[in-house]
């Protein structure tokens, strides 16, 4: 069978440093054809947008937008240079490309140059590829994040969708949102343009199947004007302070707590879940700060949590419910999120360590986690909150990596536990803030149904979680609808939600001012950076 061929529209054989990213994820997997435009002209510049222009020099100019040449390791079978048309701002394609595509035949175009493009009526085109920063149901036009900032949204939608002639209007081929930092212009975009890669593959393969999907369109956005710029910043330089103030003064106090539900159906049990009068709260042993992450220990006495450590400064996995708290790991390192699985009498964890070491298996004894060899994860990642499944004789571990933002879920999937886990075909299952990072264990409902919880993070970390049904696991095919959300009103969270037959296990925080908040999350990190790690054990407190 021969292989799609896909050109590629570039300018002066220069791509932003993020799109070659994005080439580099289908270079082997296709026929690349490079089209190389050598006369794209930029857009005139305005005073009005005198302001603008500066902010662009210190935000949308980052390190991921930075021109770089066509990269050398991606292979292309074909090359041609042309010169566009112009008709007002928009480009047009010359008819010796035009002569040049029919020759060619590639199955799809993927725009990474030119402006505004105008297709030819009546021309047969394959379908033309390109990348949108905004979702187009509610943001349309540029420029990418700004407005999403000024009008307090808090998802930055990213979609590759089919070039028409209407703006920002074409049927989509791939999806993906990040999260929206309303404190830096910056920081938004970087993690925007760092996830733009994960999309290509994907929307190629949608294209090629015709399983582009349409979308309602939103309003069209121009270049915002000097007045709206200068707002624009003093609200930016405003929720920085807000968030100094925080990171100074403010730390998350979580807890752990259980209550009894009337129902194993779970969207009730998320719709219905009982309220704080029906708790029943851990209480935090001496000589740790929180506890949080709580799961069922499989053997069924007590829980497993994971407590930070008064005296490192790091999270430990402890076992509370049998007797004293029982401590079951060293402080040598940050210990979090007990994810447990069971195979016959025997009980494993799957914990994050991800700040010191790639994914590990654990045997659950009385008195410890006892590494288990021949735990092979493919890439060898250092994964977020790992969560282990089997279904049907295979096994499936959901995480997200920690060089990526926790908005990318990824799965791996063995025939063994002891197996290699090999990346699953679907992977990433999902691009979000809002449920990409996971919640707890896979629930199994009494009909035979499968539910995954993910931490909401679209506001503040930790502060609610999203039902998703599993409507198709197996090794070739995974696909999710979200059924639910909950979100705790007199008190923030969960962030971690388990259910067994008669009770909910959830964790649950508290915002509380101290004047030595800024100066306990300094330690921590000076703990971390001494065992080797990063700054995520800060989202506990951030």
């Amino acid at each position: 069978m021969r292989t799609p061929r896909i050109g590629v529209i570039v300018d002066n054989r220069c791509v932003a440093r993020w799109q070659a990213e994005a080439l580099r994820t289908i270079a082997g997997k296709y026929d690349l054809l490079l089209y190389n435009c050598t006369n794209t002209r930029l857009a005139r510049r305005r005073a009005k947008h005198a302001l603008y222009y500066v902010l662009n020099l210190f935000t949308i100019r980052n390190r991921l937008t930075r021109s770089v040449a066509f990269p050398n390791d991606v292979p292309i079978v074909r090359e041609a240079n042309f010169e566009s048309g112009y008709e007002g701002n928009w480009q047009t394609l010359p008819h010796v490309l035009i002569d040049r595509l029919a020759e060619d035949q590639p199955a799809a175009l993927v725009k990474f140059g030119m402006g505004l493009l105008r297709i030819p009526n009546g021309a047969e085109f394959p379908p033309i590829l390109s990348y949108h920063h905004g979702d187009p149901r509610h943001y349309r036009g540029r420029p990418a994040g700004f407005y999403e900032i000024a009008e307090r949204a808090d998802r930055l939608g990213q979609v590759v969708q089919l070039l028409t002639n209407d703006l920002d209007s074409g049927s989509i081929a791939a999806f993906g949102e990040t999260r929206v930092h309303r404190h830096s212009y910056r920081a938004t975009l970087i993690e925007a343009y760092r996830i733009s890669p994960l999309l290509l593959h994907r929307a190629i393969k949608n294209a090629l199947a015709g399983q582009a999907t349409p979308v309602a369109k939103g309003p069209v956005y121009r270049l915002p004007a000097n007045k709206t710029v200068a707002a624009f910043c003093a609200k930016l330089l405003w929720n920085y302070a807000k968030r100094l103030h925080y990171g100074a003064l403010v730390e998350k106090r979580w807890q752990v707590a259980h209550a009894e539900i009337a129902t194993h159906e779970p969207t009730r049990i998320v719709s219905d879940f009982p309220r704080p009068e029906h708790w029943t709260i851990e209480p935090i042993p001496a000589g740790y700060h929180f506890i949080a992450d709580p799961f069922f220990h499989p053997a069924g006495n007590g829980i497993l949590v994971e407590g930070l450590s008064k005296s490192s400064g790091l999270g430990e996995i402890l076992h509370l419910g049998s007797g004293e708290p029982r401590r079951l790991t060293p402080s040598t390192r940050h210990w979090s999120y007990p994810a447990t699985i069971s195979l016959g009498n025997e009980h494993f964890v799957v914990p994050e360590i991800a700040e010191s070491s790639p994914v590990r298996l654990f045997r659950l004894t009385s008195n410890a986690l006892e590494p288990v060899p021949n735990f092979v994860v493919e890439g060898e990642p250092s994964l977020i909150d790992p969560t282990l499944f089997e279904h049907q004789g295979r096994f499936y571990l959901f995480g997200n990596r920690l060089n990526e933002a926790p908005s990318v879920l990824r799965l791996w999937t063995s025939t063994a536990l002891r197996a290699p886990f090999v990346e699953h075909p679907a992977s990433p299952v999902r691009i979000s803030p809002a449920g990409s990072r996971m919640a707890g264990r896979i629930a199994v409902a009494p009909d035979g149904s499968l539910w995954r919880l993910g931490q909401d993070s679209t506001r503040d970390y930790g502060d609610g979680v999203l039902l998703f049904e599993i409507e198709q696991l197996s090794a070739e095919e995974y696909e999710e609808v979200e059924r639910g959300r909950l979100r705790f009103m007199h008190v923030r969270g969960p962030h971690t939600v388990n259910f067994d037959e008669s009770r909910a296990l959830f964790d649950f925080y508290r915002n509380r001012t101290s004047p030595f908040a800024g100066l306990r999350r300094f330690v921590r990190l000076m703990a971390l950076r001494r065992r080797g790690g990063t700054s995520e054990i800060l989202g506990r407190t951030a």
